[in-house]
């Protein structure tokens, strides 16, 4: 009975400070869009994206965790990134990807469509064809032919079509979206909402299905 109490209060002295640790993230504006990831319809992990506010744009930070078990291998997934926006315009991304053991860490500062990008794992780089990494959180990514990875900055070209208006399960509710096919190095179909902001995006990756799909739930990982 002890234990349990004493458990019991633990528990709850860790709940009031999570909610403290969050109230500063919620009273500061920040939206944070929730995906649960989806192998086949199961779900194998999950996606987090919290846009900030600031003075002259928004500071963008995804978190994406998956686990998936393949008979009896298991393939692990954990990427961080931080997007800084100015004006609507990339002004830097940071980034660190534990790709199934192996991984990169790179970091890319952007002067309007030229850019410099170096890191571990990646090879360096210098351009100006105004690419952006495969941030697909945003609409106005559909309008990129040239685009990289965001785990190891793998050069893209791509081309993206928009298809229809069409709605999207979010939530067991129909949610109005525009729907957008995008072909070449990377293959996707994606969701937008009215706001321009993702609501899912499917593909192929080893013969089986994936879905990110946006959910209301505070904690996807569930």
């Amino acid at each position: 009975m002890r234990n349990r109490i004493k458990n019991g209060s633990l528990s709850a002295l860790i709940a009031g400070f999570a909610i403290q640790l969050a109230a500063p993230s919620l009273a500061s504006g920040a939206e944070i869009l929730n995906f649960r990831v989806l192998k086949d319809g199961e779900p194998i992990g999950y996606e987090k994206v919290e846009i900030t506010p600031t003075a002259t744009g928004q500071t963008v930070k995804v978190e994406t965790l998956t686990d998936v078990r393949v008979l009896f291998l298991k393939f692990h997934y954990d990427h961080q990134r931080t997007e800084q926006w100015q004006d609507g315009k990339l002004v830097s991304v940071e980034t660190t990807t534990n790709d199934d053991g192996t991984h990169y860490t790179w970091q890319a500062s952007y002067d309007a469509d030229c850019y410099a990008l170096a890191g571990k794992g990646v090879g360096k780089r210098d351009s100006c064809d105004g690419a952006w990494p495969l941030t697909l959180w945003h609409e106005d990514v559909t309008g990129k032919a040239d685009l990289f990875s965001v785990i190891n900055a793998e050069p893209y070209t791509v081309d993206t079509q928009r298809v229809a208006e069409e709605t999207v399960m979010v939530e067991s509710r129909e949610t109005p979206a525009v729907h957008y096919e995008m072909s070449g190095d990377v293959e996707r179909d994606l969701w937008y909402g009215t706001d321009g902001k993702l609501l899912k995006t499917s593909f192929k990756r080893k013969g089986y299905d994936i879905d990110f799909i946006r959910v209301d739930a505070i904690n996807p990982q569930q």
